[in-house]
Parts: structure tokens; sequence; C-alpha cells
């Protein structure tokens, strides 16, 4: 029957108006308090938990990207492409067959 009477007293409020838990109620709501930062602690670093993986993954594209890009700077630069474009504008330009001298 005390179990029924503590239950019901609980219940209705009867044991948080008590003068013992009234004394409690600084470290009641600094232990509130503390799990509420735990819980927006968590939240924050998840929140930049996904913005560093987000980042991690534009670096890679604009890594791709400079590779790309480089890639076919190479090779839009090179002696033998020059010359076709040349060949294709029309232009009189000729290759030098002759190796560069040294003169002193």
């Amino acid at each position: 029957m005390a179990d029924v009477h503590d239950i019901q007293s609980w219940l209705n409020g009867d044991k948080l108006r008590s003068q013992k838990i009234r004394e409690q109620y600084p470290l009641i709501g600094l232990i509130v308090g503390l799990v509420f930062l735990y819980i927006l602690t968590g939240y924050q670093s998840a929140k930049q938990q996904h913005r560093l993986t987000d980042t991690k993954k534009e670096m890679l594209d604009a890594k791709f990207r400079y590779m790309t890009i480089s890639a076919q700077l190479t090779n839009s630069t090179r002696q033998s492409q020059v010359i076709e474009v040349l060949k294709e504008n029309g232009s009189e330009l000729q290759e030098n067959r002759v190796p560069p001298v040294k003169v002193k």
C-alpha cells in the first residue's frame, strides 16, 4: 500500500512540493542545463562534420577540374598541335627543321 501511495504522491505533485526536493531545485536546474548543452554541442558537431565532408567533396571536384584543364592546356600547346592548328587556319608558317645553333 505504501508503494501506491508513494506513486500517487509523485503523480499529483506532493513530492515535488516537499522541502527536501525544493532544496535540490538548483541542482536539478544545473543538470537540466548541462544536458541541454550536451545535446546542443552534439548537434553543432554533427553540423560541422557535414560541412567538412561537403568541403572535402568540393575540393576533390576542384582538383579534378584543375587536372583536366591542365591536361588540355598541355596537349593544346604541344608543337605538333600548334602546327596542325596553323595548317588548318591557312598560315604560311612552317616548322624549322634545323636545330638551333649556339653562338659564342
